[in-house]
């Protein structure tokens, strides 16, 4: 159950620094969270698994950031609150000049797509749905910028010509008969797909894929199981393996997440953004997260009046 709480004004501590919540997403992580469905518990009950802040205070020993740094901030900090203590050595600095709500996902959406796609060599095709959401527009963006060749399966006609004004090579609905329909436009069996739709649709990924292809599962935007037919497992030996960001960054170490985010924030990413909430305004907030169909991130952007926390 989520309700508003008055929280302590926070202190930076040795190491840390102050920072206030420019803006913070309502991530899949954290509507998973809040049912119990996810194995991480968030940060003192406060929800916010990501966000962009800006420093206004330094905590003793911190002399590598300065008052005023914008920076992503580190993730499952409980973000949905005005201003909160972290460690320093733990945010990436933005340039001032970024908007925080269009680099708000860069954290875990963007960096997802960024470690997926260093499976594939630069001329190499790949198929991933779904195309339109926040994962699989940065595997589009992130694809031409490596030399990539996206295949964006999407739900409807609508989102197909932003898809292609980010550089998607080819934009599919997805439907029965798709393997033919790559045929017909001669396009190459890609050997990796990218599932973050589960359900039916995981059947229409394999079906793509040449024979011993792999699908890499990130998640399940349908709420369904994973459905792969026993002839695409049996006679094509399509394989399915899961991808999560969280046992990735555990197992490569603080230094390379480090360097991959920099990398990040480096470039002009922009989350499509769908509704911007300040946080009295979380039940809205949350019922348009929730709406099927939404294609975009809601944003929670703190106002700086001490105004409760939704935990």
């Amino acid at each position: 159950m989520l309700e508003l709480i008055e929280l302590p004004e926070p202190q930076p501590g040795p190491g840390e620094v102050l920072v206030e919540v420019l803006a913070s997403p309502i991530s899949p992580m954290d509507r998973l969270a809040m049912r119990g469905l996810y194995p991480l518990e968030l940060a003192e009950g406060v929800g916010g698994a990501q966000g962009v802040g800006i420093v206004v205070e330094l905590g003793e020993g911190v002399g590598e950031l300065e008052a005023g740094t914008v920076v992503l901030l580190p993730v499952r900090v409980g973000a949905w609150r005005e201003r909160l203590a972290v460690s320093a050595s733990a945010v990436v600095p933005l340039s001032p000049h970024r908007d925080p709500v269009a680099a708000c996902t860069l954290r875990i959406e963007a960096l997802t797509a960024a470690v997926l796609l260093t499976r594939l060599e630069p001329g190499e095709s790949f198929v991933h749905s779904p195309g339109a959401g926040s994962v699989g527009r940065y595997l589009t963006i992130l694809a031409r910028e490596r030399g990539l060749r996206s295949i964006a399966l999407v739900g409807s006609r609508e989102p197909i010509a932003d898809l292609w004004g980010l550089g998607a090579d080819n934009v599919l609905v997805r439907e029965p008969g798709l393997a033919s329909r790559l045929r017909a436009l001669g396009l190459p069996q890609p050997r990796l797909g990218f599932d973050g739709s589960g359900g039916a649709t995981s059947g229409l990924l394999g079906s793509c894929l040449q024979p011993g292809g792999e699908l890499v599962v990130y998640g399940a935007t349908s709420r369904q199981p994973v459905e792969l037919p026993v002839s695409q497992l049996v006679f094509r030996d399509i394989r399915v393996r899961g991808f999560w960001l969280h046992r990735w960054a555990r197992a490569v170490g603080p230094a390379q997440l480090r360097s991959e985010l920099e990398a990040l924030a480096a470039m002009d990413l922009q989350e499509q953004v769908v509704g911007r909430f300040t946080l009295d305004q979380w039940p809205a907030a949350l019922e348009l997260a929730e709406r099927a169909g939404a294609r975009g991130r809601v944003v929670f952007t703190p106002a700086t009046s001490q105004r409760p926390a939704p935990a």
